[in-house]
């Protein structure tokens, strides 16, 4: 199965600034990285259905998936669109947020459930998707307040030494 299309880390308060994935080895078939651009998304929304669009800047809850302290929030509680110094941020991991609300024990509104559902739709259609296959040597960085990034679902090698193999690495810029 594919990865679903979200932004590295969004359950941290502060998620990091910069993505890097660099391939030691690439799937026997498949796997294919697929980004798009949170400003993108944004105005297609104002397009098609301008009256989504307040929904996301609502905030929701995300699951912190167990990375709390003790008397810390299992969650935390960010919106999905921001803007900041004129800049858009964007956040999204859709099962982090229905976990994160199933936590708090606050169900999603039926108007939140047709946003998101509808985000999940839109982030899957081909005109707004750029797809790049990673050979080996090959390392992207992106900007993860603006760059939503997914991958295609692959076939793997059955030998343990040829399995794809991607290493991450998280940037923060001490500028944000």
């Amino acid at each position: 199965e594919g990865g679903s299309h979200h932004t590295d880390s969004p359950q941290w308060k502060n998620v990091p600034d910069y993505l890097g994935l660099f391939c030691v080895h690439n799937a026997k078939k498949g796997g294919t990285n697929l980004f798009l651009s949170a400003y993108t998304i944004h105005n297609r929304i104002l397009q098609e259905r301008k009256d989504l669009l307040d929904i996301f800047y609502e905030k929701f809850y995300f699951d912190k998936r167990g990375e709390f302290k003790d008397g810390e929030s299992p969650t935390v509680f960010q919106p999905i669109f921001e803007l900041k110094n004129k800049k858009l941020f964007f956040r999204y991991l859709r099962n982090y947020i229905d976990a994160g609300h199933d936590i708090q024990n606050q169900p999603l509104s039926q108007p939140q459930k047709d946003a998101l559902t509808y985000l999940d739709n839109l982030m899957h259609m081909e005109d707004i998707t750029l797809k790049y296959d990673l050979k080996p040597g090959d390392m992207v960085f992106s900007d993860n307040h603006r760059v939503v990034h997914g991958r295609t679902s692959f076939e793997d090698y059955d030998d343990e030494n040829l399995k794809r193999f991607m290493l991450r690495t998280w940037i923060k810029d001490q500028t944000y």
